[in-house]
Parts: structure tokens; sequence; C-alpha cells
């Protein structure tokens, strides 16, 4: 890989006996390295961006979507610059200007990290690259997708890839990486969707135990070493329970078409009430829709009138919402009393 490099070290002159208060106020003013929020400062070289921390605080990874003379974003040339920073000592350790549009990254508690490259163009494509403290790279995967988000284990040899959706094997893939041998230990369709963030369980001996899965309201969960999703109900319920009111209608009805059992369609009867009550009632394409299971759910209750009048206001703000031939079918069974 054709790479430009920068190292940086510290200065070796000890630093004047002064008090603590003279040394904290000098410390603040000529510190290099400023972090605020997400984002990287740096006096020299030049440079802010977004700051990705490793778990110990200790590694800082910058990132700058820019070709240095204010072009960022979608484009056919120029490449950005990445940044590893040694936080707790103040220094620049090496500066990358090898990646095109470095979107993402990832540091672990060595320092070793992983970025994302968006790359030029429009084509559904994107690379993950490891980089080790050294400034070397350790692994590269091109994906025929874009890739949605990135994580790294705290120890820097796993790294999980959750690709979006494209026309192609790599679309809508959740990927686990060993960096160290440089193999894909699993992919998978996510069971969960697209995760906010990702956690690695790892054995005494470094090896992969289980990946977490973090969903922001919802809750983490767990895919085994070999990619196997281990919480099927806990995600289901945590669904119905904590979604949003799209969320919990969409899992409401893949219970019942899962198993339309009397419990089941219990919980799906107060899950579409509580949808409507979350927000749902505000909008008429997912008001039709919990209406609609509601519907659904009356019906395996053996409560026809309910389930009848359901469908009537499901069909009222949605004629196609799927369930004419469903409200025909129950005018014509309930007047046959």
């Amino acid at each position: 890989m054709a790479k430009l490099l920068r190292l940086f070290g510290g200065s070796s002159t000890p630093a004047p006996k002064v008090s603590a208060a003279a040394q904290t106020s000098a410390t603040r003013r000529i510190r290099n390295v400023a972090l605020r929020d997400d984002w990287l400062t740096l006096t020299q070289p030049d440079f802010f961006g977004r700051a990705h921390l490793s778990p110990n605080n200790r590694w800082i990874v910058g990132c700058n979507d820019s070709d240095g003379v204010g072009r960022g974003g979608h484009r056919e040339a120029g490449n950005g610059r990445v940044i590893l920073v040694d936080y707790s000592s103040d220094q620049v350790i090496h500066e990358q200007s090898c990646f095109a549009r470095p979107m993402d990254a990832a540091v672990s508690n060595t320092g070793s990290y992983i970025v994302q490259d968006g790359g030029f163009g429009s084509a559904l494509t994107g690379d993950v690259v490891a980089i080790g403290v050294d400034g070397n790279e350790r692994h590269r995967r091109r994906y025929s997708a874009n890739v949605y988000n990135i994580g790294l284990s705290q120890c820097g040899r796993y790294a999980a890839v959750q690709t979006a959706n494209a026309p192609s094997d790599d679309g809508n893939l959740l990927e686990v990486l060993d960096l160290d041998c440089g193999t894909t230990l699993f992919a998978v369709q996510p069971a969960t969707g697209w995760a906010d963030k990702y956690s690695f369980e790892v054995d005494a001996e470094g090896r992969l135990k289980a990946l977490g899965v973090e969903h922001k309201g919802l809750g983490s969960f767990t895919y085994s070493a070999s990619g196997e999703f281990q919480d099927v109900q806990e995600f289901q319920a945590a669904q119905l329970e904590k979604g949003d009111y799209a969320t919990k209608l969409m899992a409401a009805r893949d219970l019942l078409k899962t198993a339309a059992t009397l419990d089941n369609a219990r919980k799906t009867l107060s899950t579409a009430d509580s949808a409507l009550a979350g927000g749902a009632k505000d909008r008429p394409d997912w008001s039709s829709i919990a209406h609609r299971v509601r519907g659904e759910s009356y019906e395996v209750l053996g409560q026809l009138p309910e389930a009848l009048a359901a469908y009537e206001i499901a069909l009222s703000l949605n004629p196609k919402v799927g369930v004419q031939k469903r409200a025909v079918a129950l005018r014509k069974q309930i007047g046959a009393r």
C-alpha cells in the first residue's frame, strides 16, 4: 500500500522544577493535544477532526475527511488525514495520508486501530484497514457495499464490521475479523438489524468468546464466536416492550406470524395499544398497521366483532393496508350468526 507516514517524538529535555500550580498552568498553556466532546484539535501539526478514543482513554485516532483545500465528502481525488495520538503523554505518534476518505475509526488499548475508508467516487464500496501503533498496515478488507459502522476489541485483535444494504454478497452483513490471523471468524445477516455499538468477550488466551451488540433503548445482545445469535427471545421482548412504535409494531407482526397463540395474541394486542399511545396514532400509515395488528390479535382471541372494528379503522386510514378480504369475511361470518 502506498503510504505517507510521519512519525513524531517528544523532547527528552527535563522540565524545569516549578511549583505544582505553575506547572499545571503551564501545561494547560502549552498542551498540543486538545480533546473536546468528539473532536480532536492539534497545534503541531495543524489538525482538526473527529476523535475516536480508546477504552483506557490513552489513545486517540483523529480522522479528517478533507483534501486539505476545503473539499470533504464525496469527491474523486484528494486524500484525507488520520492521526494517532498518545493523549496521556500529549504526543502525536504518527500521521497517515494514505486514506481517500477516512470516515470512521476505532482504537484499542494498545494503540492499534482500524479505519473505515469510504473511497472516491459513488460506487458502493468501502475498505476497513487495520493499522499497528507503529503505523504499518496489519490487515485490509474491501467490501462491495458501504460500511455502516465498525467496532474494535480492547486488545486490538478483533474487529466488527456492519455493511449497509447493497446488491452484492457484502450487503447487510455483520462480520467479525481476526486481525492477527487475517481471517473472518463469521459473517451473518444481522439478527437484530444494525447495532449502535459492539463489545468483545475474550478468554484468557485471547480467543473470542462472544460478540455483544448494543441497540439504544433496547439493550445489549450476544452472538457466539461462530455467529449464532444467542438472545432471540430477549431481543423480541425488548422490541415489544422498549422499542419505538415502529419497532413495536414490526415485532408484534413477526410474533403473530411465528406463532398465533392466545398468549402471543394478548401480547401483540397490548403492544399495538402501546404503539398507538406512543405516537403511531398521529401517523396514518403506522396507525393503520397498529389497527391491523389489533384486528389480527382479536381474531386469534376469538373476539370477532372487535377484530372487524379494528380492521375497519385500519382500512379507513389506509385502504391498501391488506385486510380488505379479512374484513369482508368477518362481516359475513358475524352476520351469519
